[in-house]
């Protein structure tokens, strides 16, 4: 499933940076408002932790905090995964979104993958008790812009950075208990369900 998931990203960026011809270098941006981008994945992700320590995984809000903390680790690794294998230079480092496999790690953006990622499963959870929860979306959005006016990404890396964090939080969001730790009862899990 894995591997179908990771064929199906790469077709839809391909397709998009091709077929559309997606892909153009904006003019370098270092305002105040677009520069913050770096830190916001940082003391969300920071704030994710302390929610999920404090609430655990007994309630609601815990098991989806820790659903969410999966999400982020998952496509951080598919991200990683696929910057080591597509290597594709980044805006700043020249003009053509053509140069593939040379030693860059644009595609795709893993600022906008970790925190697509981090906000899925929230929004999956309680878009129909909190329709206001879809604001939250401007978090990844925030991401893409600051990403795109940077230089450090082409348009294609920031929409195939949306979709592995997304389908990252889809497949959070549906599993029943979170992967990386789980409190039921007696029983504590750690890792890939590890019990002590």
């Amino acid at each position: 499933m894995l591997k179908s998931l990771l064929i199906y990203l790469i077709l839809i960026s391909y397709s998009s940076l091709y077929a559309f011809q997606l892909d153009k270098k904006l003019k370098k941006d270092d305002n105040k408002f677009w520069s913050a981008h770096y830190n916001v994945p940082k003391y969300s992700f920071i704030g994710l932790v302390g929610l999920s320590a404090y609430e655990g995984s007994q309630t609601r809000l815990g098991k989806t905090s820790w659903k969410s903390l999966d999400s982020v680790v998952m496509s951080q690794v598919i991200t990683e995964i696929l910057k080591k294998s597509t290597k594709r230079n980044r805006p700043r480092d020249t003009n053509s979104p053509n140069e593939w496999n040379k030693n860059g790690n644009s595609f795709p953006s893993g600022h906008v993958s970790g925190m697509t990622a981090m906000v899925t499963p929230f929004i999956l959870e309680y878009q129909d008790d909190y329709p206001m929860i879809h604001l939250l979306w401007t978090l990844p959005l925030y991401q893409i812009g600051g990403r795109l006016k940077a230089q450090a990404h082409w348009q294609s890396d920031v929409i195939g950075g949306f979709l592995v964090g997304f389908g990252s939080g889809y497949w959070a969001s549906k599993r029943d208990f979170p992967l990386l730790l789980y409190f039921d009862g007696d029983k504590s899990y750690v890792g890939l369900r590890y019990k002590f």
